[in-house]
């Protein structure tokens, strides 16, 4: 079978390249790139992407091999409950370049006028201070390195002048993580001694947006990689599969130049806002406190997924309320917008083409619940004067997880750094369920504070007996669901 190349494109435009891109992963490509073909398709634009690999190694073969072409499979539930699997071929990506075997043509593009924007995905520890990194390497073992180097060489190739300038928009899973881009190139540039006119330019003239980004890529879809070649009629060694779900937050704070790629303006799913605080706390609070909410409970009960899970009346009343009930009164954004992202997200839990395994959302699962949920627990005990039942239900919970209270709980051990394993090892050492739970509530390093109230205790105690005391299942879910 022939092997994909821009010939199965039928004759569509390759636009010129216009945005550097640091990073080849699944990810960048099945949203930020995706989102930039639709974007030329639907408003005839000339956005073309050259990919950079931040760092060495990686797939032995390139992009370059498939002419940059490439599909991503856009599938889920639509609206109207529908399985839908959407291929496309994505026509902007150009180039992609080894960013350490070819230093050279990497700076090189510092010269191209046409490059205006700079888009990058490094991992989560890719924007991160490394002081051993120098100017005179080649290249820089860090992102931020590689960034204050080839900013320093454009601000060469065009003499200082502010609209060479390049605007950064940086997609790494971090807070502020543009913030934190600029703030890491400009210690390297003063740590580096570089001459005070290009540090004048490098803050005036070049803008680091902060972004939030929400869309689930699971990746090259192996197990159906021969039956999809065989539907599409090509070989695609890029092939990526991602969710139908996508959302793009872009920070232009005041004072900010407005962004040079029109995203927003042709795709329903990319906002500019002046603060993406907001938006994080939803997606936070939203689609990963229902995550984290619905998760030990699944396990205890022997649920696998959470497709399993919200298939099952039980599992899917549970979310519902809880995000209804417990999460949604305490947001800030128009009720409205948060109950159509609610009901979205239930919808990606249904997705009937990813098997998102709730042990792998397990992992750390202590600190999630403290930086996903406890907030909500508080307020709403705060509010009404009495634990939240559905939130306080998931955090005994979590304790019978970690404690292994449950059938099957030899093969599922609790996944957590070793000295909260060992804390929660000493917490039930204690025995007495009563003692156990004042210091799970107690202990400081779990919940940045002691959580523990008489009312709380008092609820957990009782909320722990009932999901040890026999073995829990989603009909015992149930029933403490028309009971609460």
């Amino acid at each position: 079978m022939k092997r994909l190349d821009e010939s199965f494109l039928k004759g569509r435009a390759r636009p010129t390249p216009r945005v550097l891109q640091w990073g080849e992963g699944n990810f960048l490509r099945s949203f930020v790139d995706w989102k930039i073909d639709l974007m030329n398709e639907k408003a005839g634009s000339d956005w073309g992407v050259i990919v950079l690999r931040p760092i060495s190694g990686g797939l032995p073969f390139t992009l370059n091999e498939q002419d940059g072409v490439y599909t991503v499979l856009s599938r889920g539930m639509n609206d109207a409950g529908e399985k839908v699997s959407e291929p496309r071929l994505i026509a902007c990506v150009r180039q992609e370049i080894p960013s350490h075997e070819s230093w050279k043509d990497v700076l090189a593009l510092a010269n191209d006028p046409n490059i205006t924007v700079v888009v990058s995905n490094t991992t989560d520890a890719g924007i991160a201070y490394v002081p051993t990194v120098k100017f005179e390497d080649a290249p820089q073992v860090s992102f931020p390195g590689k960034m204050t180097r080839f900013l320093f060489e454009r601000w060469t190739a065009f003499g200082g002048k502010p609209e060479a300038g390049l605007q950064m928009i940086a997609c790494e899973l971090i807070d502020h993580n543009g913030d934190e881009l600029r703030r890491i190139v400009l210690q390297h540039a003063n740590e580096w001694k570089l001459d005070p006119a290009f540090i004048t330019w490098l803050e005036q003239h070049n803008a680091f947006y902060n972004t939030l980004v929400d869309r689930i890529v699971p990746g090259y879809p192996r197990a159906e990689a021969d039956a999809l070649a065989e539907e599409l009629g090509y070989e695609d060694k890029f092939m990526s599969a991602a969710e139908l779900f996508h959302f793009f937050v872009i920070e232009k704070k005041p004072g900010m130049p407005d962004l040079r790629i029109p995203l927003a303006d042709h795709d329903e799913g990319t906002l500019v806002v002046d603060d993406a605080t907001p938006y994080k706390a939803r997606k936070v609070a939203i689609l990963n406190g229902a995550h984290t909410g619905l998760c030990a409970l699944s396990l205890l009960a022997g649920v696998e997924s959470v497709g399993e899970a919200v298939t099952q009346p039980a599992g899917a009343k549970f979310l519902d309320r809880l995000l209804n009930e417990e999460v949604i009164p305490f947001l800030t954004l128009p009720k409205a917008e948060l109950e159509e992202f609610a009901a979205a997200v239930l919808r990606r839990f249904q997705n009937p083409y990813i098997r998102h395994l709730w042990y792998d959302i397990s992992l750390n699962g202590i600190v999630k619940y403290q930086t996903r949920n406890l907030e909500r627990l508080l307020a709403y005990g705060e509010k009404f004067g009495k634990p939240a039942p559905l939130m306080t239900l998931s955090l005994a919970s979590w304790l019978a997880f970690y404690l292994g209270r449950f059938k099957g709980a030899d093969a599922l051990p609790p996944r957590d750094a070793a000295e909260v394993v060992e804390k929660i090892k000493a917490i039930g050492a204690l025995g007495e369920v009563e003692a156990m739970v004042a210091a799970y509530l107690q202990e400081t390093s779990f919940w940045g504070r002691s959580i523990d109230t008489p009312e709380l205790r008092a609820k957990v105690v009782e909320d722990f007996r009932y999901l040890t005391e026999e073995a829990f299942s989603f009909d015992r879910l149930q029933a403490f669901l028309d009971k609460a």
